[in-house]
């Protein structure tokens, strides 16, 4: 379930909630700290309920999945309703983006392309690095993802890279996050906005019902625990 606590509105799916008018030759780009796997894997599976062609990559690293991945220049024929990797092996098991992946050409061969475009080692907390994120200049939707039980936590046991995030907060590592640190990070420039261009959602994911007060003036998506 995903709920606007600005709108007191619940969603029962991801493409709902994101309030986005989905079009056939889209790239969406999902940043931010851990859940970005999760949140592209919901997405893929409604999408292809529609008959969506659907290509999930990268453009730093991700695990790589057990079955349907591809090399570019093995990437089969799309049929509606399929959903596949393309990925270069690298190391510990990883893809990464393959040098000659065009998305401009790639946007001609699937109907939507879900790209996985930052790190996080799956923390729930996260600020971009120097190099972060790493957005493809074709994005048509920017979708940031943090993580809601990181709330009530010490910084420096939920966040990636702590030091980076204790100077963005302005906290010491055992400083407790609280949900006007998740607010910061999320619609600042150099937090989950960093270098976006394109419209964007923002998703707490592992929320836990708690009622949050919250206007209308940013929007914001609360994804349920699982």
């Amino acid at each position: 379930m995903f709920y606007d606590p600005g709108y007191k509105k619940e969603y029962s799916t991801c493409m709902e909630a994101l309030s986005w008018k989905f079009e056939k030759s889209q790239l969406v780009a999902v940043v931010g700290a851990g859940g970005k796997t999760t949140i592209i894997h919901m997405l893929a599976r409604e999408l292809s309920a529609l008959g969506y062609r659907v290509v999930i990559t990268t453009t730093t690293h991700m695990m790589k999945p057990e079955r349907d991945c591809y090399e570019w220049e093995n990437m089969p024929e799309l049929q509606p309703g399929d959903v596949i990797y393309l990925g270069a092996d690298c190391e510990n098991g990883k893809i990464m983006k393959p040098k000659e992946l065009s998305f401009a050409t790639l946007k001609e061969r699937a109907d939507m392309i879900l790209v996985e475009a930052d790190g996080s080692k799956k923390k729930p907390l996260k600020v971009p690095a120097e190099h972060e994120p790493v957005i493809p200049k074709e994005t048509d939707l920017v979708i940031g993802v943090l993580g809601y039980h990181s709330v009530g936590r010490c910084v420096k046991e939920v966040s990636h890279r702590v030091a980076d995030v204790e100077a963005f907060l302005q906290k010491k590592g055992e400083d407790l996050v609280t949900v006007k640190d998740l607010k910061a990070i999320s619609f600042h420039k150099q937090g989950l906005l960093k270098q976006v261009k394109s419209p964007y959602r923002i998703i707490w994911n592992r929320w836990n019902h708690e009622e949050i007060e919250w206007d209308r003036e940013e929007s914001l998506i609360l994804c349920e625990e699982k």
